[in-house]
């Protein structure tokens, strides 16, 4: 049969039948072109890679939150934060409180902390996060997390006495060079 005559003896088929066989060749195609992909177990392809990807990530994220939660995070940015407050208020005190009250009113604490979840998730594994999870939750790591504030704020204390004391040695040696008068 020539290609006219087959050409010719198709369209004499039902329509039903040139679909079947359009299909048949596309699936036929297609199975040749993946075989690869096909040969794979259930456990390797691509989309539940893609699935286990996506649930493993979820739970690492969701082990921040509770890391975040457990180690009380919105009460010590809100402490810094309030801290900082007291310093700037101190370095500016011909700004009304009106400001300030502005200014506070335009943190948003819960998003603060919410912005430190991808920094968790850079450098900590998720088996990592469960083991401060685990940590913070014993008798230690409760006692970590109830100390390491003031431990904080008197390092800080001792920061600013060396800076003061350094940047005084500093001025008194450059006031002999004749540097400054």
């Amino acid at each position: 049969m020539n290609t006219d005559l087959q050409t010719r003896h198709l369209w004499k088929l039902p329509v039903m039948k040139i679909k079947f066989l359009i299909s048949a060749t596309l699936i036929s195609l297609t199975a040749s072109i993946n075989l690869p992909a096909f040969a794979q177990t259930a456990s390797e392809t691509p989309i539940k890679q893609q699935l286990i990807a996506n649930a493993n990530k979820t739970e690492k994220i969701n082990n921040i939150k509770k890391l975040l939660e457990i180690t009380g995070a919105k009460t010590m940015t809100q402490q810094m934060l309030n801290q900082m407050l007291s310093t700037m208020k101190s370095q500016y005190p011909s700004l009304p409180a009106s400001f300030w009250n502005a200014f506070m009113a335009e943190i948003d604490i819960d998003k603060m902390v919410n912005e430190s979840i991808p920094l968790y998730d850079k450098y900590f594994t998720n088996e990592e996060i469960k083991g401060m999870i685990a940590f913070y939750q014993t008798p230690l790591g409760k006692k970590t997390l109830n100390v390491l504030p003031q431990i904080t704020t008197e390092f800080m204390n001792i920061g600013v006495k060396y800076g003061r004391e350094a940047a005084q040695r500093a001025i008194e040696k450059l006031k002999s060079q004749g540097e400054i008068p």
